[in-house]
């Protein structure tokens, strides 16, 4: 792998930009330099953030972020062909491509907020590998999540509405990016979409869940405290005690006293 000199990538990066038009010819010389900064000392399975099964070029972080720098004026300027690119930039084995059509969508104006929302629609259901969802859910409804985000809710519903357990897990990490985003304000809307999932946790889904509810603690404790006295009292679920007392360490000591209170009055 090549250190990178930001310089002379930039560079690099400018010399292919006249090339943006020709989208097979763009990403050819994409995968060239992602293809010189690449780290291939590290087998598919096991990269230096031990993250991912999927190939990758084990490239820095920044390289991504110099080329969606490079892209920015396109998505603005030529919305339809950048969508395009985020297609082709998907069908790619590399997870830093299919991060970059990510990254891209997420930089698309309001006005392409359905065909957005399509593609995280059609990419999620599709995929036979989920490591790559949670990242694709971030970073591509962002601009959605800021100007529609009943659009996304309402898609996180369709999911959870589905018959399919994998459907209904995309509702639930779907709505980490809307809790942990300080600028979306209407905590009861996601409340809302939630209560149905925690009056009924299940054993088979409470470890999303738990993570959904450690978000919320750290966004509002006091809000997320009396949601789940409201579910407790909605709940008819066995589990449901189990699963309030694992969720305890997220809160402070007099919340948790105050969960537990509440457990021993609908025990």
């Amino acid at each position: 792998m090549s250190a990178i000199n930001l310089s002379r990538l930039r560079t690099q990066l400018e010399l292919i930009l006249p090339n943006l038009e020709d989208l097979e010819q763009f990403l050819k010389g994409l995968r060239e330099i992602y293809t010189f900064y690449a780290d291939y000392t590290h087998p598919v399975g096991n990269p230096p953030s031990g993250v991912f099964t999927l190939e990758e070029f084990n490239t820095p972080v920044i390289l991504n972020r110099e080329v969606l720098l490079l892209l920015n004026p396109a998505c603005k300027e030529t919305p339809d062909h950048m969508l395009a690119l985020a297609d082709r930039l998907w069908q790619e084995p590399q997870v830093e491509f299919r991060q970059l059509a990510a990254q891209i969508l997420g930089k698309l104006p309001e006005s392409k907020a359905d065909a957005v929302l399509a593609r995280i629609r059609d990419w999620s259901e599709a995929s036979p590998n989920l490591e790559l969802l949670p990242f694709l859910h971030r970073q591509a409804s962002a601009s959605i999540r800021r100007n529609f985000p009943e659009k996304w809710l309402d898609l996180l519903s369709e999911w959870d509405a589905s018959a399919q357990p994998s459907l209904s897990r995309l509702a639930i990490e779907g709505v980490l990016p809307l809790i942990d985003d300080r600028d979306y304000e209407n905590l009861p809307a996601i409340f809302t979409f939630l209560t149905p999932l925690f009056i009924q946790p299940g054993s088979e889904r409470q470890y999303d869940l738990l993570t959904v509810l450690e978000h919320l603690a750290r966004r509002s404790e006091a809000e997320t405290v009396h949601f789940l006295q409201k579910a407790v009292e909605l709940s008819s679920d066995p589990t449901m005690a189990r699963f309030i007392r694992r969720s305890l360490a997220f809160f402070t000591s007099t919340n948790q006293e105050y969960l537990k209170e509440i457990l021993r009055n609908h025990a």
